[in-house]
């Protein structure tokens, strides 16, 4: 069953109105109104289609079982910056296992074919991770720049390419509003469409970016695929794979703010439309089986709990917190709770197993690709 959370408080706040008010209009005492609004009891079963006439709200937005209708939905804040100056070290953990080596190097000598220096622009960088694995791969003399708004992702990423003796520019600035000196032979960005609120706008803007005839390069997941991704052996995968209610929230934020939980599949449909050419897709191939047998054991965990926010449970109040959030995108509170409550089982077996964890992890990255018009191909 679902947690009841009264909204008696939250909707007596938002109509500016005390205690005293509140029980003289459905005829209780001020302190059974108390009562109500510390959980210390419940009204009476009869009175809740009344408390819900006063206050102009159905039975189940006064239970919490629904968004409050004139609650407003409250966007997803991982397209802004202050989100993720305190997500690096789920960034670092993400990218670690996201890219085996050689089908990238196939992927720039066979696919694309570059074979002569290029300038690399890459868009919403975080600490520079593609551009790290790209530049030992590139003709010598190619250039990478990296642009993002968080300034600490941009000094972790300094830090890095200095440490490997790496030649880079990082601009720290919105993509979207900066103004750029220069063209680039390729422009690319990974997993930035899906945190951004209009990934069309997003791809324009690197269309405007790139040379005549310069390739644009966007990675980025669907999330079905990327729920289907996960086995740990020891759990149940209906378990670990339900999206039960997230169909409903990623249609509520595509609607609500335009993000697109489905960007990997529509991308190379944006491209056309964009009036790139040849355009093409890839699949990463990177899928990641960890078992204690493996030297990088340890490390593959604990990258692994902390992308996943498994390493430290949350307290029933953040917990309730998260509720309420999926409430308001569009889940309902069966849903909301029932998400939560699979999340701290996969915590808990995780945490307890951890000495001796076997999971297999596949993201089911995308990588579209396609060439700008009017230009020779570099």
């Amino acid at each position: 069953m679902s947690t009841i959370h009264l909204r008696i408080y939250d909707l007596r706040k938002a109509n500016r109105m005390s205690q005293k008010e509140l029980a003289d209009g459905v005829g209780v005492s001020v302190q059974t109104v108390s009562k109500w609004e510390n959980n210390v009891c419940m009204p009476d079963i009869t009175m809740l289609p009344e408390i819900a006439v006063f206050f102009q709200v159905t039975v189940d937005e006064l239970l919490g079982l629904s968004p409050l209708a004139d609650e407003g939905y409250i966007p997803v804040r991982s397209g802004e910056k202050d989100y993720w100056e305190s997500r690096l070290d789920y960034l670092k953990a993400s990218r670690r296992t996201m890219w085996n080596e050689d089908y990238l190097r196939f992927l720039v000598k066979q696919v694309w074919k570059i074979d002569k220096p290029i300038d690399v622009l890459d868009c919403g960088c975080g600490f520079g991770y593609m551009g790290f694995m790209l530049l030992p791969l590139l003709p010598d003399g190619s250039t990478y720049t990296g642009i993002d708004f968080s300034t600490n992702m941009l000094r972790e990423g300094e830090k890095l390419f200095a440490e490997e003796g790496y030649q880079a520019e990082f601009i720290c600035d919105d993509f979207l509003q900066h103004t750029f000196q220069k063209h680039y032979d390729i422009t690319l960005s990974q997993c930035a469409m899906r945190h951004v609120n209009e990934p069309r706008d997003f791809l324009r803007k690197m269309i405007a970016q790139t040379k005549p005839g310069g390739l644009v390069i966007a990675i980025d997941v669907n999330r079905e695929l990327e729920s289907d991704g996960i086995y740990i052996d020891g759990l149940e995968y209906s378990e670990l794979c339900s999206r039960m209610g997230f169909r409903k929230m990623w249609a509520k934020e595509k609607e609500c703010q335009g993000r697109d939980y489905a960007i990997g599949m529509r991308m190379p449909f944006m491209m056309r439309k964009e009036g790139l050419i040849q355009v093409d897709v890839r699949m990463n191939d990177r899928v990641t089986f960890a078992h204690s047998e493996r030297e990088d054991y340890a490390e593959l965990v604990e990258c692994f709990m902390e992308e996943k926010n498994w390493r430290h449970s949350i307290s029933p109040e953040a917990e309730e917190e998260v509720v309420r959030g999926c409430i308001n995108h569009g889940m309902n509170r069966k849903e909301a709770e029932s998400y939560c409550r699979r999340q701290r089982k996969i915590q808990a077996f995780v945490t307890a197993n951890q000495d001796d964890l076997q999971y297999l992890h596949y993201r089911g990255l995308l990588i579209s690709y396609g060439w700008k018009k009017h230009g020779n191909r570099f």
